[in-house]
């Protein structure tokens, strides 16, 4: 609770009193010819003293005020203090409180604990029991539509069976109805053409018969034999009606139809492999030499030949080929392409700014199988040569580089 301050007298009034009290010391001490005399000097020493405690009037009452505030402010604060102990010691009664709670909750939790294993224990069990009854019971179920598969197969089977026999016997009795058709045919075909055939020389043999021959031409055949030309035996007119009964009786059952192999398409030509390309160059042209006579080489598909036909002249040819370009920043930059293994590194010696020929100095691993060396410092062509971990010397023999040039290399140890 915060109080307006209480109100305070004004120094002014003081003030003034002290000054007309001094003012009326100096004039007693300067119009008084002694001023020294008992009563000129009680009265100044009055006047003054007078004028001192007027002065600390208003100073002791400034200070009791101070004081009377101070003390409302440290009242007003022990207040908020005691409402802060209320307010704290309510807070600790409802933490206990809670605490208690918590507690209690604790001590049913750990019971709870206690007891959680065997009613896991008694669940699992529940689910073992209901798991064996759903085994049971799904067993039960497969064995049912399982018997039930089988009846239902077994008498569609049966019923199979049944129809194959019934037409089996079908068939047969076709058969041999078939066969006796064909056979009354054939016997009445047979006799249809023994007849029409006997009915057809009876007419020819009448028809000779009312022929007549001179008898000169045929005496002169008797003594004078002349070739006679054989004629052919005149055809002997069948009709169709015997045509089909002769058909019909060679050939009682159906002919089986040939059908005709349809075209098959165009194979691709076969792609050379390999091996065929290498065998097809490895064998000698007709208009070609021996190898021996040529001094050619011959030409070889073992691996073993293509493996050792590189040399290490070659090898040594081959790292040593350089592609130089301009830099674009125009420092003097090797780039080197060497495969020399997990912990091992690369040295370059030379005749350079920084290198030398004694002791080698390491180049900057970019990433796998790159190194690099630049310098900024090359005034003239830098001769240098790659060492691997200072010790084994490139088969590349030296590089020369031109200052501001960016040089690739292929270093083989």
């Amino acid at each position: 609770m915060n109080l307006d301050p209480a109100p305070r007298v004004s120094k002014t009034v003081f003030l003034l009193i002290d000054a007309g009290l001094l003012v009326t010391a100096f004039i007693i001490a300067y119009l008084v010819k002694d001023p020294f005399a008992p009563l000129p000097f009680v009265l100044t020493v009055l006047c003054v003293a007078l004028a001192g405690i007027i002065g600390l009037v208003p100073f002791l009452l400034d200070y009791a005020a101070d004081s009377a505030e101070y003390v409302q402010a440290e009242r007003a604060k022990v207040a908020d203090h005691v409402q802060r102990l209320n307010a704290a010691s309510e807070s600790l009664a409802r933490a206990a409180a809670q605490i208690k709670a918590v507690e209690e909750a604790v001590h049913k939790t750990a019971h709870a604990a206690e007891n959680l294993p065997y009613r896991m224990q008694e669940k699992l069990a529940e689910f073992n029991q209901q798991l064996a009854t759903s085994d049971d019971e799904e067993k039960e179920r497969l064995t049912e539509e399982l018997a039930t598969l089988r009846q239902g197969e077994s008498e569609r089977l049966a019923a199979i069976a049944d129809k194959i026999h019934k037409a089996t016997g079908e068939l047969a009795a076709l058969e041999a109805a078939t066969r006796k058709s064909l056979a009354a045919a054939q016997d009445s075909a047979v006799n249809k053409f023994e007849s029409r055939l006997t009915a057809a020389l009876t007419a020819l043999d009448a028809k000779l018969a009312t022929l007549t021959i001179p008898v000169a031409a045929v005496a002169a055949r008797t003594s004078a034999p002349a070739p006679v030309e054989e004629k052919p035996p005149e055809p002997v007119a069948v009709t169709p009606s015997v045509v089909e009964s002769v058909s019909v009786t060679e050939s009682p059952a159906p002919a089986a139809v040939v059908e005709e192999p349809k075209p098959k398409k165009p194979r691709a030509p076969r792609k050379p492999k390999p091996e065929d390309t290498l065998a097809a160059m490895s064998e000698p042209m007709p208009g070609d030499l021996p190898a021996e006579i040529s001094g050619e080489p011959a030409f070889s598909n073992s691996p073993a030949d293509s493996a050792s036909a590189p040399s290490e002249d070659s090898q040594a040819e081959a790292a040593a080929t350089v592609e130089p370009s301009v830099s674009a920043d125009g420092a003097t930059r090797l780039l080197v392409t060497a495969y020399i293994g997990i912990g091992n590194k690369l040295y370059i010696r030379g005749d350079g700014p920084g290198l030398s020929w004694d002791k080698g100095v390491p180049m900057k691993f970019l990433s796998i199988g790159k190194w690099g060396w630049a310098t900024d410092e090359a005034t003239g062509p830098v001769a240098c040569k790659l060492y691997k971990n200072d010790e084994t010397a490139a088969l590349s023999g030296e590089i020369f580089l031109e200052p501001g040039q960016h040089v690739e290399v292929t270093a083989l140890f």
